[in-house]
């Protein structure tokens, strides 16, 4: 476990500065495992090579001191290779080299396109400057990609563009381009331009390897991802990319940055189990970016900070990146709190990953395929539609009613597939995947019978309503204790449309019908069926990621889970609660490591969490414990404890408002 810190330019830049950075690390220096320096205070991506060897300079010395001082584990953060976002473009020098250029021909202001040769001149050279500071480490930031880097979609220069006809032998210009992958036929065009975006960054980290290494081989190089709920426009293909770089060090990203909207961290913590999920089994120095751009104090809560990482630790990372000092104002005093709050998790932490570090997450996995932009279907020329700024698919909701979500799709028990993301898998793909068990929507069904799969779904659509819709639940033994009853999503207002599903088959179940505001029922909307492919298909045609959060619909939605999963849902909670499970499980399945956060603002009170952690070969009986936020674990009382053959009931007095409670068994037989 590794508690890094990464610091400002502005916190060491000045003398004055680096003094009172020191005396604060050496106030907090047990919680201190790495330092990390930033190379620049904007998110331009030029840096005039004169001015950033002086910049050098000053991180050479102030490593050398913070080494002198008992600081061990310092290096770099390069900030901008490519460049971020427009920023300081009309203060700092113009752009020597070519900028990306987008689609429409728009040229970025603040960033490089890095197939320009000049421009690779220059990143080796500034690389190789940062590798002459003596770092123990460089890492390379989040502007390693092909899209929101000023312009929306990049890069369209003409040195690009001779890249793809030289490798296609063809002879498009921009525009000719562009309209072929605009096209609903483009589907070819759209996954080669792809694989050219995941060759260039791969280009582009090798060739930054090559000029670290040949200043200094020792030093380690580490890559930040991006979420992949963002775009996977650049491809995502970090088994190249990592392997380019030669790098062990990885830093999964995602967007929370204050706790205006507090769940945003646990969203956040499922799309950082995306993306590790995807990283080769090399990279094991796994750190969390603990953000709150652009760092004012105020902007997240200490308590909601600390929730966060304790999230991190149980979503796969091993460490945690504090971004608290990178703030360029005010006086690092009003930041001991912070601190002193990490050193009191501290221990908590270490034990979270000394005990399921390497555990995988068990749940539903919400599907998204890293080459979705590559195969997507586009009607009406719209591959370049505005960039999403939300990186949580609406699916995570199912977490905030109960629902383990796991995004290791090999260890899940069932799959999600919503929206628009089956268009991102091969026909193989979703065959397989329905074989399995599968919660989707209507949306789904639709692409899946334009695929020749409708009738392993059950059903076809039959009609959609956009407003003055509700659904009525049958009396379907999944309905049981509340037949009859109704939900109303008010689809006028979500904007979601009421999907009509027919069935193909005698043996669909019809879980909910869709009634009007006048109660006429106009059909079926959702459903239950056992495919020919021996998988489970769940249809959910009524708004089905909104509005789950009432009693009746949390319980449905379990009972299909759990359906899907052949009665094997990890984590089943008796109660209507807002308590979000996170499962892990050892590779041999000896051992379990559960955590249990109460996202509401009301105690729970008592409930049950039955747990299907796998069978066991003998009737010994296996410790249980809980892991107390001191970092020390006591055994749970038999009394808290009903187990049985592959199957345990933990009863619980309590979760406080905004808490968490951690149990967890090993592999340990209790005499």
């Amino acid at each position: 476990m590794k508690l890094s810190f990464r610091i400002g330019v502005s916190r060491y830049e000045r003398e004055d500065q680096f003094e009172e950075l020191l005396t604060f690390l050496l106030r907090h220096r047990e919680i201190v495992d790495e330092l990390t320096l930033f190379t620049e205070y904007w998110h331009y991506g030029y840096f005039p090579l004169d001015d950033f060897a002086k910049r050098c300079d000053i991180l050479k010395n102030r490593m050398e001191r913070l080494r002198s001082h008992g600081f061990r584990n310092v290096g770099i953060n390069m900030l901008s290779t490519l460049g971020h976002m427009p920023e300081a473009w009309d203060w700092l020098p113009e752009l020597p080299y070519q900028g990306a250029v987008g689609w429409d021909g728009k040229v970025a202001t603040s960033t490089f396109c890095p197939n320009s040769p000049e421009f690779r001149t220059y990143i080796a050279l500034k690389y190789t400057m940062a590798a002459l500071a003596e770092p123990e480490f460089i890492w390379l930031d989040d502007d390693l990609r092909m899209f929101g880097i000023g312009v929306d979609y990049a890069c369209f220069c003409d040195t690009c563009i001779g890249i793809y006809n030289a490798k296609h032998q063809t002879a498009y210009t921009r525009e000719a381009l562009i309209g072929e992958l605009n096209s609903p036929a483009g589907e070819p065009f759209r996954e080669n331009w792809v694989q050219q975006n995941i060759e260039t960054i791969e280009n582009l980290l090798l060739h930054i390897a090559e000029a670290v290494r040949l200043v200094d081989p020792r030093i380690e190089l580490g890559l930040m991802t991006v979420s992949l709920n963002i775009s996977t426009y650049t491809g995502a293909d970090y088994e190249r990319w990592f392997a380019a770089l030669r790098s062990v060090k990885g830093r999964p990203g995602g967007g929370f940055f204050d706790d205006a909207k507090p769940f945003g961290f646990i969203r956040k913590a499922h799309e950082v189990n995306r993306q590790i999920a995807h990283y080769p089994e090399a990279v094991k120095d796994i750190q969390y970016e603990l953000e709150n751009f652009p760092y004012h104090r105020l902007s997240k809560s200490v308590h909601i900070a600390m929730l966060e990482c304790t999230a991190a630790f149980v979503s796969g990372t091993h460490g945690i990146a504090f971004n608290a000092l990178k703030g360029e104002e005010g006086s690092l005093a009003e930041f001991h709190e912070i601190m002193d709050a990490i050193a009191a998790n501290k221990p908590l932490w270490s034990e979270m990953d000394r005990i399921a570090g390497n555990y995988s997450s068990l749940g539903l996995y919400p599907a998204l395929s890293p080459l979705y932009e590559a195969r997507r279907s586009v009607d009406g020329g719209n591959w370049f539609e505005p960039i999403s700024v939300d990186n949580a698919p609406n699916v995570y909701v199912l977490s905030e009613i109960g629902i383990p979500l796991s995004m290791d799709v090999d260890q899940a028990c069932a799959i999600v597939l919503s929206g628009m993301m089956a268009e991102g898998y091969t026909t193989e793909e979703l065959m397989a995947m329905l074989s399995r068990g599968v919660l989707m929507d209507g949306k789904t069904v639709e692409i899946l019978t334009a695929r020749g799969l409708g009738e392993y779904c059950g059903v076809a659509i039959e009609r959609t309503y956009d407003n003055g819709v509700l659904e009525r639940f049958t009396d379907d033994p999944i309905n049981t204790g509340f037949a009859g009853e109704n939900r109303d999503a008010r689809n006028s207002m979500s904007r979601e449309p009421g999907y009509v599903l027919k069935p193909l088959h005698d043996e669909v179940r019809v879980l909910d019908r869709l009634v009007s505001y006048t109660k006429e029922d106009v059909g079926p909307a959702s459903t239950l069926y056992e495919n020919a492919l021996g998988g489970r298909v769940a249809v959910q045609g009524y708004v089905p990621w909104q509005l789950i959060h009432s009693g009746i619909k949390r319980t449905q939605l379990l009972r299909i889970c759990d359906w899907l999963s052949y009665d094997r849902l990890p984590v089943v909670i008796d109660r209507c609660l807002k308590v979000v499970p996170f499962i892990k499980q050892a590779e041999e399945a000896n051992g379990w490591f559960l955590m249990l956060f109460n996202g509401s603002f009301d105690e729970t009170g008592s409930f049950e969490a039955k747990l299907r952690i796998g069978a066991r070969s003998d009737k010994a009986k296996w410790t249980i414990y809980e892991l107390l936020a001191d970092g020390t674990s006591i055994p749970l009382p038999e009394t808290a404890i009903e187990s049985s053959e592959g199957e345990v009931v933990l009863r619980l007095d309590h979760l406080r408002i905004w808490k968490f409670r951690i149990f967890y068994q090993i592999g340990e037989r209790r005499l």
